[in-house]
């Protein structure tokens, strides 16, 4: 069991190298997203397609936020947005605490800002807006619990399972406001500035469905998926050994 962990803890710290460290994946246009973890995939009802997360349950990892959760993430960041508009679908049972989250301004994977909605579709949901930072940048990204979640605003919003929304994250200096169905629900700052780099969503416990994807600045789209076509990029991590010094080396000057 211990060999098999080790494993594992390997394996994630090789993805998030690979996710977040080497430019080279940028240039296969091919693919759009990375899958993070869980089980991301396209599918259509006859009518749309989506951007589906099924697998529902996690595992705590520990080594980011995004990594205990299901998440996928753009593969290259998005210079600068003012606006991210998209429709969702949280699928559950009542009763049964979900929670998805739309995340902004990622560099580091665990340092990023994101809305998060909790919902278990009896009651209003619990919106907070929160942050991802590092603990630590002098040790090695797959360490575990070196990064620290702070919740800036929070607000009691109506929200049902079962049920497509229209979303839209507004984007100004360092404040966040997150619209549904065209009401403003929060408004937030936050300790620096949000627009630019990569984007992405989190999901547990819930049959969370996202479509019809677009990210403005001012009135131009600068990113966009219908989801028609699969252009999400699965890794299989072999995983091998690194030391500090090695991985220093290696990411010098990067």
């Amino acid at each position: 069991m211990k060999l098999k962990n080790r494993l594992l803890q390997i394996s994630i710290f090789y993805l998030f190298i690979l996710l977040f460290s080497y430019p080279s994946f940028a240039q296969e246009k091919k693919f759009i997203w990375l899958n993070i973890t869980g089980k991301w995939e396209i599918r259509s009802d006859n009518k749309q397609f989506s951007l589906v997360e099924s697998l529902r349950t996690t595992r705590k990892h520990d080594n980011s936020e995004l990594v205990n959760y299901n998440s996928i993430i753009t593969e290259d960041p998005i210079p600068d947005y003012s606006s991210i508009q998209f429709n969702f679908e949280m699928g559950g049972t009542p009763g049964t605490q979900s929670e998805m989250v739309v995340f902004f301004s990622a560099q580091d994977f665990r340092t990023y800002y994101g809305f998060k909605l909790k919902a278990d579709g009896t009651k209003d949901a619990a919106l907070i807006f929160h942050g991802s930072s590092i603990r630590d940048t002098t040790l090695r990204p797959h360490i575990k619990g070196n990064f620290v979640i702070t919740d800036y605003a929070t607000k009691d919003v109506p929200l049902e399972f079962n049920r497509e929304y229209r979303a839209e994250v507004r984007v100004k200096k360092n404040r966040a406001t997150l619209y549904l169905d065209g009401k403003k629900r929060l408004e937030a700052e936050a300790p620096e500035a949000l627009a630019g780099g990569k984007i992405g969503f989190s999901n547990r416990n819930a049959a969370l469905r996202i479509a019809d994807l677009k990210v403005y600045n001012g009135r131009e789209i600068v990113f966009e998926d219908d989801f028609s076509k699969d252009s999400i990029k699965r890794y299989r991590v072999q995983a091998t050994t690194m030391s500090k010094e090695e991985y220093e080396k290696q990411n010098k000057g990067k």
